[in-house]
């Protein structure tokens, strides 16, 4: 049976193993240490660029006696810091783009869910009111099927 934390973990895998195929080679690639399931703490980022992922919601609709429709909501933080403004800018929408574009271009995140989708983006200038780390906070619907 597939639950949240499963869908979680599957968000972080297919990101860690996906995103550098979708960016641009003038931008340093991720490891697998930058995409952590934690909360965003800029004081705390053991690299210049990191990528959070954190569950925010769940909606549930009953589909069956033994199954329910989830719309299992995920917030993806991406945070930069340690460079000029203009570099930051420049970091946050390469590494939103190559995210934006690796999630459009696997939906089902290896099949092993029905369906994820982009609901809207903040951008962040600064994050915790230091110009010099900046961000974006992404909602993500993650639709699958809960067997019980």
């Amino acid at each position: 049976m597939i639950n949240e934390l499963d869908v979680i973990e599957q968000v972080v895998k297919v990101i860690q193993e996906g995103l550098n195929n979708y960016l641009d080679e003038s931008y340093p690639a991720i490891t697998d240490k930058q995409v952590v399931i934690d909360f965003p703490n800029s004081d705390k980022m053991p690299y210049s660029t990191m990528l959070y992922v954190q569950p925010s919601y769940s909606e549930y609709e009953g589909l069956t006696t033994n199954s329910d429709r989830v719309d299992f909501r995920v917030s993806v933080f991406i945070l930069v810091k340690k460079d000029t403004k203009s570099n930051l800018t420049l970091k946050r929408f390469a590494y939103y783009n190559a995210l934006y574009n690796l999630l459009r271009c696997n939906t089902t995140l290896d099949a092993f869910v029905d369906r994820t989708f982009f609901n809207d983006t903040t951008f962040y200038p600064a994050v915790e009111a230091n110009e010099n780390v900046q961000g974006s906070e992404s909602s993500l619907s993650v639709i699958f099927t809960k067997d019980f």
